[in-house]
């Protein structure tokens, strides 16, 4: 998949979140130039495209994906509880 394309594609719809944090996708060139991801969810019937906003890819990156999903549901349960 060609990530540059498929930012310029969604950032047309100003419908964009992060996937984790559910920060919104700027437009276009700014996505690309910090470095925004796209990344394709295989699944059961449908394969799902989600964005990544650079926050999220360099916490998942430095803790891990365990530890990085523990901590994202713990900020959502404070921010909700």
């Amino acid at each position: 998949m060609d990530v540059r394309e498929a930012l310029k594609a969604i950032c047309t719809t100003h419908e964009g979140f992060c996937w984790y944090c559910d920060t919104q996708l700027p437009e276009a060139e700014e996505a690309i130039s910090t470095g925004w991801d796209v990344k394709r969810l295989e699944g059961e019937r449908v394969a799902s495209i989600i964005l990544v906003c650079p926050n999220c890819q360099a916490q998942r990156a430095q803790l891990g994906e365990e530890e990085f999903l523990r901590h994202l549901s713990l900020r959502v349960c404070n921010a909700t509880c």
